[in-house]
């Protein structure tokens, strides 16, 4: 079966996040949940067509990773694990913070990932 090219971006960061032995949701799981696990969220697309590349897709896709609170390196570690899974990107951005949206203190690194698809 084929599928459209959004689709199969999503599976490649979905596959690709895998490889991390972190588990990957699409939606915020419930507290019972424990971390570390990686959300993928929101995606953001611009199809104005290019004159370098014809018809492509600039998106930007958000990826949330909730990490204990623990330790530090071991965050840096998961931070650099997921950013080598998912490869070379056009831009790959981390974002560091304690949170306690999720009903405990944990990290919160937030990701956005931005890449082409043709």
């Amino acid at each position: 079966m084929m599928y459209s090219p959004n689709t199969e971006f999503l599976k490649g960061v979905l596959d690709s996040l895998a490889a991390t032995k972190i588990p990957v949701h699409f939606k915020l799981p419930d507290a019972t949940v424990k971390e570390p696990f990686f959300v993928i969220g929101n995606r953001i697309d611009d199809d104005t067509p290019s004159s370098k590349f014809g018809a492509v897709i600039d998106t930007t896709l958000t990826i949330d990773l909730f990490y204990p609170i623990a330790s530090r390196t071991q965050l840096e570690e998961a931070i650099f694990q997921a950013k080598k899974a998912l490869g070379q990107r056009r831009n790959i951005t981390s974002d560091i913070r304690i949170d306690d949206s999720i009903g405990r203190e944990v990290y919160h690194v937030i990701f956005r990932v931005t890449d082409y698809i043709f």
